[in-house]
């Protein structure tokens, strides 16, 4: 990234110019443009090539802001940014690209995260990008106790749904999570929505189960949705996030484990549920499952024996007959 104190070497690249620098060391202080002219007549500047001052970003200093080589600013102007930055390659191919890369950046910059459980929120209810980060998880957390409540009086798919609007403002993104938040905001971050997951997956286990609402799983995509939150859990775990319990860890495993076994994914199902019971010594629900999971092998392996069986006895027979 470009150095703000080589933007400060030349006067003219300070004051945003779109001449050659060559051609700047020629000139007198008298013929460069003050800021006032350029900020009083945008219209007349933009023609020439110059943007508006106050189009650009500054810090506390009143220097311009760059960031990854590029002043930063709108999308419309990224190209007079980079003629401003490389005013000697300005018709180069390779500037083009440099120019195509940093109106991407800044696209994906400005970009914000987008959650399905926004359609759970009723009107006038704040979006959680308009929150402050200890409110977001205040909510997430007020919700789950809410969604605790109706998990307690049978209603599965009513408390799914506070459970995943809490998800909404408790879950932050991996890039916001691991690089714009501190350890201490983190483990706050994994106390609040580990419970919130994994209670959702327990709902949406349940057979009562049903989709009240957008974004809520239809029964035969949820349990793709309980594998991928519970293998959130999981990560979490793998990076030994500050904030997880073993319990966490358990739990995680065997309702991935009792996921799979209904998407017929009987090997992995397997291992998650040998790893739980390492971890937890084998607890009364643990044997269950892993009893069922041997049933339905069984059942498998005899599947197959029947159909290979079958299809081998009919390639016999077909010998057979080639050779009378």
């Amino acid at each position: 990234a470009m150095e703000l104190s080589e933007l400060s070497k030349d006067s003219r690249v300070s004051e945003l110019s779109a001449e050659p620098v060559s051609e700047l060391s020629h000139m007198s202080q008298q013929d460069e443009p003050s800021s006032n002219e350029i900020a009083e007549s945008p219209g007349k500047n933009e023609a020439k090539g110059i943007a508006p001052v106050e189009e650009y970003e500054r810090d506390a200093m009143g220097r311009i802001l760059v960031c990854d080589g590029c002043i930063r600013g709108p999308p419309a102007h990224v190209k007079n940014q980079m003629d401003l930055l490389f005013p000697d390659e300005a018709n180069v191919k390779v500037c083009d690209f440099a120019r195509d890369l940093c109106q991407f950046s800044i696209l994906v910059i400005s970009a914000t995260y987008q959650d399905e459980g926004e359609y759970l929120l009723e009107p006038g209810e704040w979006k959680r990008n308009d929150m402050f980060f200890e409110y977001r998880l205040k909510e997430g957390e007020d919700l789950r106790l809410k969604g605790n409540e109706l998990f307690k009086q049978g209603k599965y798919s009513e408390a799914a749904v506070f459970y995943r609007k809490g998800l909404y403002y408790a879950a932050f993104d991996e890039a916001q999570f691991n690089f714009e938040l501190q350890d201490n905001h983190r483990e706050y971050v994994v106390k609040t929505i580990t419970p919130l997951r994994l209670n959702y997956c327990l709902c949406l286990l349940k057979d009562d189960y049903r989709p009240l609402r957008r974004p809520l799983p239809n029964l035969e995509d949820r349990f793709t949705e309980i594998i991928h939150h519970c293998t959130e859990v999981l990560n979490l775990a793998d990076q030994k996030q500050a904030g997880l319990q073993d319990v966490d860890r358990v739990k995680a495993l065997y309702r991935r484990g009792l996921a799979r076994m209904a998407k017929d994914d009987l090997d992995r199902a397997d291992q998650d549920l040998r790893a739980a019971a390492q971890l937890d010594g084998g607890g009364p629900d643990l044997r269950r499952a892993m009893e069922t999971l041997r049933e339905l092998r069984k059942e498998q392996r005899d599947r197959q024996r029947a159909l290979w069986g079958g299809k081998l006895a009919a390639s016999s027979s077909a010998d057979a007959d080639a050779d009378a």
